[in-house]
């Protein structure tokens, strides 16, 4: 049975001991029941795995001892950014874990014409922090070791402008009658970056779409039924993972 991965925030992991406390502690050893002597693998983010063995367990801290990491890529080679418009709280948490799992580098949460408004203040920052533990979580499950960027919550021409440089920008609405995905892809070649569009539960207004035009911005069309937003992240963020990137390739 293969040690246990675990996520480790803070410090940059190095050899020696890591203490950690508090919730994840907790997890650790009063729900997962690890005890003293147990091999695990940490990571923190940064593109490194280390072996570690459990040394102390109290009851609001785990101390680890830590081997000397080393560089365990399971990245793709394609570098993806999601922006969408915001959604529904349950269903942008389901859109973090599972693009997380797909390989997603950067995730931005969009404000459009016709996004959720729930998100404001301090309601901001602290759903912000829960997209980065369900990233995290979803990195961990997922043997992924760097862990998806959250953007604060972006306007949709701010969005635009900082994406200026991407080399495939698609934008995915609705009301596009010609150019589909599979048109799209055959024509990118080699890539090795890429930013994808995907609207709120109302999807994007023309005037949306043609600031996105004119940014660069491919519209393409899912195909003749309208996908809800999660479903659309899900299989788009798939398909072109396994045209451009390394979905479906051996280890």
């Amino acid at each position: 049975m293969k040690p246990r991965r675990f996520f480790v925030e803070g410090e940059p992991l190095e050899p020696g001991e890591r203490l950690v406390t508090g919730k994840k502690a907790h997890h650790l050893t009063r729900v997962l029941r690890l005890g003293v002597g147990v091999p695990v693998v940490l990571f923190d983010g940064r593109g490194r795995e280390f072996p570690a063995e459990i040394l102390e367990v109290g009851r609001q801290l785990i101390r680890f001892k830590v081997s000397a990491g080393k560089r365990v890529d399971r990245e793709s080679p394609l570098s993806l950014m999601l922006a969408l418009g915001l959604p529904r709280p349950a269903i942008m948490d389901l859109i973090v874990q599972k693009v997380t799992e797909l390989g997603v580098n950067e995730i931005v949460p969009l404000r459009t014409e016709r996004a959720q408004r729930w998100l404001t203040g301090e309601k901001d920052l602290n759903r912000i922090k829960r997209w980065g533990k369900i990233a995290q979580e979803a990195a961990r499950q997922s043997g992924r070791n760097m862990v998806p960027r959250i953007w604060p919550l972006t306007d949709f021409p701010q969005l635009l402008q900082q994406t200026k440089d991407t080399a495939v920008k698609l934008f995915c609405w609705e009301d596009e009658k010609k150019e589909n995905l599979r048109q799209a892809l055959a024509t990118k070649g080699r890539v090795r970056q890429a930013c994808i569009l995907i609207g709120p539960e109302g999807g994007f207004s023309e005037k949306e779409a043609e600031e996105a035009a004119s940014a660069g911005f491919q519209s393409i069309s899912l195909g003749r039924r309208i996908l809800r937003s999660e479903t659309a992240a899900i299989v788009v963020i798939g398909l072109i993972q396994y045209e451009l990137g390394d979905l479906g390739q051996s280890s």
